[in-house]
Parts: C-alpha cells; structure tokens; sequence
C-alpha cells in the first residue's frame, strides 16, 4: 500500500512557543495503531491491548515543541500519525535537523540512558504521538521482551545514522545531499516505475537545511543532480531518485 505524500516545511523556531500541546485524544482503534509500529509487531492481539491501556495519546500542532535539548527526559515517544523533527542548535542558533521520524517510529529512546534530552523534539506536520512515562516504559520491557530487542534494534539503527551523518558533515555538499535523499527515501520512499519517489514534498530549502548547507548551494547541487539524471522533481516538489547506485556510491548510502 503507498504511503499518502505528507509536506515537510522546515523553518525558523526562534520565535516559536516552547510547546503547544493538545490535551490528550481519545480515539478508537489505539490498538490497530499499535500494532503497525514495528517496535510491537511481536506482540499478539490481546498483549497489544493490554499494553495500549498505558498509553498516552497526544496531537501536536505543526511546529510545536514535544520537548527540549535539556529537559528532562521522562517520557518515550512513538510518532503515530505525521512527522517529528530532531534537531540540534549551533553556539550562533543555526538549526541543525538531526533525523526526521515517520509514523511507526520511536524518538526519546535516550530516556532510557540519559536524565535529560540531548536535542529536540518538533512537530514537523500535524502528529499525533503515543508516549509512556520512564517507569511505565521500563514495566513494558519487564512485561514484554521482545519489545526490548527491537528497542535495542532501532536505536542501534538510529545511532549508526547519526554516525553516518556526522561523518559526511565536513565531506562536499553533492555528497551530504545525496545522503539525505536516501535517507528519506528509506523513510517515505515507494518504488514506481519512474523511480525511487520520496513521498514528501521537498522545498530546496528543506533540502538545505537537512543538508545543513545554504538555499543557493542546494539549488545547484539539485539542478545538477537532474541535469545528470540522477533524481526527477515532480510537481509539487516530489523528488524521484532515478539513479539510486550513483547517489550511493556518491553519498555513502
């Protein structure tokens, strides 16, 4: 089934409110919703049922903070519906967008290592979220093991791409580029005929500020990507990577 196109719109939060927070959902089917994380895909349908009671459902409006570089870090988090942006701030308040996390993933896993959040949590489409508390969270693991492996499994995944980036982040633009279209593209990618199609619409200056380079450095790159026939742009800002082995070889991916 593809995944409906979601917008990603990456802007300044400097003069954002700390936190915008609706008051928790009830809605039905927590469960359904459960079970399409992959973090609880071992779990049978009454141990999903039972574990669904725990938590709890908030919405975020886009651009609203879920927490703080700094906070405490009480909480673990799931993206249920939309996108959630981690990001980190340089000494002069460049943001610096870390990972985007789509639906079915987790985010505030260092909760479990750290006693306060090592960078940020921002909504970055309306989302929903289903969260626990530390002790409820460590209770699931006890209750339920198989879903302290695939915690394990996914920060493990999450930490080795955070490696990656920082590894390319004094390599050539062209190269970082390249690496945050695949990395996308493994997140909201479908596979058409005319390509890998990252089903997000990308501004160049999302593109930018994921590559942490500037608009006019990205509009090039991208031109030139084109150009070369490596990727597409469709209307509306979706990118098709047609040569998904040179952007590799190119961006390590």
């Amino acid at each position: 089934i593809a995944s409906s196109p979601v917008k990603l719109s990456i802007r300044s939060t400097k003069t954002l409110p700390k936190q915008n927070r609706s008051n928790i959902l009830s809605m039905p089917s927590h469960a359904d919703t459960l079970a399409r994380v992959p973090l609880f895909r071992d779990l049978t349908p009454p141990q999903l049922a039972e574990a669904t009671l725990r938590f709890r459902k908030d919405r975020f409006t886009r651009d609203a903070y879920i927490f703080h570089e700094g906070d405490p870090a009480e909480r673990f988090w799931a993206v249920r519906e939309g996108q959630v942006k981690i990001v980190k701030y340089s000494e002069g308040g460049r943001e610096i967008v870390i990972e985007v996390i789509p639906p079915g993933e987790i985010f505030g896993g260092a909760a479990m290592l750290m006693t306060h959040q090592p960078a940020t949590a921002q909504a970055l489409s309306d989302a929903a979220t289903l969260s626990l508390s530390i002790s409820e969270y460590k209770q699931l693991l006890r209750d339920y093991p198989a879903v302290g492996v695939r915690v394990i499994e996914m920060l493990g995944e999450r930490l080795l791409g955070v490696i990656r980036m920082r590894a390319i982040a004094s390599e050539r633009v062209e190269r970082r580029i390249a690496h945050v279209l695949l990395k996308l593209a493994s997140k909201f990618g479908e596979e058409r005929e005319a390509g890998w199609v990252i089903n997000a619409s990308l501004s160049r200056q999302d593109i930018a500020e994921l590559s942490d380079t500037t608009l006019e450095t990205a509009i090039r790159v991208m031109s030139k990507f084109r150009k070369e026939e490596w990727v597409r742009t469709l209307r509306g800002g979706y990118v098709v990577i047609v040569d998904r082995e040179t952007l590799r070889k190119m961006g390590g991916g």
